[in-house]
């Protein structure tokens, strides 16, 4: 392990709301007008998949847009189906703000001809040279309507080919996130896989026989009622060690508190977790759960190095927002050749539950934008 340098985002930039389209405003008033900016998406129900549409045609006209949507299907049991006149729906009020011209489709492919699943590794090869982003000034990715076996590996191959490119101008990266605490407690993940697994590219060293014996730490980003997905995840991992991720501080000041409350048997009688093992990180900024896991994952290597280092896992049962956090810790530790993984459990579909509508509770999203990559960062 080469211990990492520097700490990537250590400084950043992290908008919501109308600063987010001020920084846009900025943005496209400097930015290479020869150049088209691309919008990702992923095709689903959620009516915030097109957050980020509506945000950006504030500030930049429609012919200035080009739209990659990423397909992934589900299965025909998937329970996603039924929702299909609110996925055409996105799909209608896409068409009417960009030109059929300028949208691309990408088929995400989720299993095998053998049924295995394939999702991680099919999203990473959706982009596949730095020549495809050099078109663009500006790249965001919207994941709010991608499951995270899909935006995980997408983000981390854009961010791996823009790293990639010297001796020319990169383009910006963003990550656009559009929360709504009470959408996503009425989205539910139906028909949970019956194993968990990592997602590509982050394995770390869990399939080399040379880590055989040496200490595995879990790191656990917790969010509400996922007792059945944490269990899966325990089973594959068998960690020597748990620290826990909380959101604080959070919207509601109890929330991880109520987290503990919730899996307290799970933590305190099974997993035997200390309390000293807390991790607390703000529940509105990705970029601080990036720096607590750097740090954390950097002393566990170092204080373990006599038994061989460790193998860190990161799983994130969380909110979007602080999966993103996630992922730049494992991103970055993996670039310095840290074992790190990603372990995750895949479900067939997802449920909205309630007798509103999907839109019913859309005013009450807040749009984030994370500058990842880019000018500010030169």
């Amino acid at each position: 392990m080469k211990t990492p340098t520097y700490d990537r985002w250590g400084t950043y930039v992290h908008e919501a709301g109308p600063a987010f389209i001020n920084l846009l405003q900025e943005i496209s008033a400097k930015r290479d007008k020869t150049k088209k900016v691309c919008l990702i998406l992923g095709r689903g129900f959620d009516p915030r998949m097109l957050s980020g549409l509506y945000a950006l045609r504030q500030v930049f006209d429609p012919a200035e847009l080009a739209v990659t949507i990423l397909l992934f299907d589900e299965g025909d049991t998937s329970p996603s189906r039924r929702y299909e006149s609110l996925v055409q729906d996105n799909l209608s009020k896409l068409g009417a703000i960009v030109p059929v011209t300028q949208i691309e489709e990408r088929q995400i492919r989720m299993f095998s001809t053998e049924g295995r699943r394939i999702t991680s590794r099919s999203a990473a090869a959706a982009f596949r040279s730095p020549s495809e982003l050099q078109q663009f000034s500006d790249i965001f990715v919207d994941v709010s309507a991608l499951p995270r076996s899909v935006y995980f590996p997408v983000l981390a191959k854009l961010l791996f080919l823009l790293d990639s490119m010297t001796g020319v101008r990169s383009p910006n990266l963003f990550v656009l996130v559009s929360e709504s605490a009470p959408l996503d407690r009425r989205i539910v993940e139906e028909g949970i896989d019956e194993d968990a697994g990592y997602i590509h590219p982050f394995r770390g060293g869990m399939d080399r026989e040379s880590a055989t014996g040496v200490p595995k730490i879990w790191f656990p980003l917790l969010g509400e009622s996922q007792h059945l997905q944490l269990t899966r995840i325990y089973d594959l991992i068998n960690p020597d060690e748990v620290c826990l991720v909380l959101p604080s501080p959070a919207v509601n000041p109890r929330r991880a508190d109520n987290l503990v409350i919730e899996y307290r048997e799970m933590l305190f009688e099974r997993l035997r977790v200390e309390t000293r093992n807390f991790i607390y990180a703000s529940e509105t900024n990705p970029f601080e759960v990036y720096r607590q896991l750097r740090r954390s994952i950097l002393h566990y290597g170092e204080a373990l190095k006599p038994l061989g280092g460790s193998n860190a896992v990161i799983s994130a049962n969380s909110s979007k927002l602080l999966s993103v956090g996630a992922l730049l810790a494992a991103y970055e530790l993996k670039r310095a050749d840290v074992d790190i993984a990603i372990a995750h459990v895949e479900s067939h579909g997802y449920t909205l539950n309630g007798t509103q509508g999907a839109n019913a509770v859309q005013d009450e999203s807040t749009l984030y934008g994370l500058w990842l990559s880019g000018d500010c960062y030169a």
